[in-house]
């Protein structure tokens, strides 16, 4: 019997997932497609091959939730636990190290919280409630300013203005090291950093719990092979 007219059924591709990305670097930088999270959520996808990520940058908290609620984005990056919101939440996936950073000139004893007392700080907006009571309560007003934006915490501590700058050590190594560019500095001061914080996560957030519970299999998997950590260290070395 001949086949000649009976056509092959054509093979449908990898289930395109539209992925809300947020805007601040390093973790993710829009106009290469990369930074940290971003990172993370490809090599993730790449171990997931009935899926396939489509990110949309550059959106702000509440832009994220209106895309994702809004239909016009099939997962979300970076949902803390706090976040209402309606889906899959992933396992943790993206980390955060919020430190205190002191230059190396002053020489400061930083061990824990307690021994910011009596230190003028600089961090970011919403510091003073997010640490909560243990931060606050060594905090002097008069000693203490948050700002804006991050590039201002690495200026006004590279400045001496301010003897700690307290936020993620990510995003001041990035704003540290946009400044010297820009200036066309060769060196900058030493800084230290002290880990006084504990590190914490977010996740993902799908429409589907069928890709959810694929992602969070890759996701170990990523982890388990020592990528998930690479990203991290590559990322640190570059901005160091």
């Amino acid at each position: 019997m001949p086949f000649g007219n009976i056509q092959a059924e054509p093979e449908q591709g990898p289930q395109p997932v539209v992925v809300a990305m947020g805007n601040f670097e390093p973790y993710f930088l829009a106009s290469s497609q990369s930074g940290i999270f971003t990172d993370i959520v490809t090599a993730v996808f790449e171990r997931m091959p009935d899926y396939e990520p489509h990110y949309l940058f550059g959106l702000s908290n509440n832009q994220l939730w209106s895309a994702f609620a809004g239909g016009r984005a099939d997962a979300v990056a970076n949902v803390f636990d706090s976040v209402e919101l309606e889906g899959c939440r992933s396992d943790p996936v993206f980390r955060f190290r919020d430190v205190a950073i002191s230059l190396l000139s002053e020489n400061l004893d930083i061990e824990s919280v307690v021994d910011l007392k009596g230190r003028s700080i600089v961090s970011f907006e919403g510091a003073y409630d997010f640490f909560g009571p243990s931060f606050s309560a060594v905090v002097e007003k008069a000693h203490y300013k948050e700002v804006e934006k991050p590039h201002l915490q690495a200026r006004l501590l590279m400045a001496g203005r301010y003897q700690v700058s307290v936020g993620d050590l990510m995003i001041f190594l990035q704003a540290r090291q946009s400044i010297a560019q820009k200036e066309g500095r060769d060196a900058l001061p030493a800084i230290v950093v002290h880990d006084i914080f504990p590190q914490i996560y977010s996740r993902m957030a799908f429409k589907e719990p069928a890709v959810c519970a694929a992602f969070n299999e890759a996701l170990a998997e990523l982890k388990a092979s020592g990528d998930y950590e690479a990203i991290y260290a590559r990322y640190q070395t570059t901005l160091q």
